[in-house]
């Protein structure tokens, strides 16, 4: 009787310990620092589930920070703010996101 409950004990501390050592798998990120010619600074970063732009004050440009997300294989329309510009996916896992400082501007790919 003993054997078998110091049996049951060492399966259920085994069991109990690799569902402790799998977990969750963390969300991907990636981000991206860049200052545009004219002195302004832009930060942008990128999980599955967030990405956003953000602008610094310092600088001679007047451009916002713009952001659009690639989900289930679609692209959103460009969304900008003066400030920070943030997107939550509602709709399913960011699979790439893109950044730039102002409408005309080169933007940079985030890969989640």
């Amino acid at each position: 009787m003993i054997s078998r409950l110091r049996f049951g004990a060492v399966a259920l501390a085994a069991a109990f310990g690799s569902l402790i050592a799998v977990g969750s798998p963390a969300a991907a990120a990636d981000d991206h620092f860049w200052t545009r010619s004219c002195g302004s600074k832009y930060y942008a970063y990128a999980d599955n589930y967030i990405a956003w732009t953000k602008k610094y004050s310092g600088g001679s440009c007047s451009g916002h920070a713009w952001v659009r997300v690639k989900v289930n294989g679609d692209w959103t329309k460009w969304y900008h703010a003066s400030g920070k510009m943030t997107l939550n996916n509602d709709y399913g896992e960011i699979e790439l996101s893109e950044h730039k400082g102002c409408a005309d501007c080169k933007p940079y790919l985030l890969i989640p």
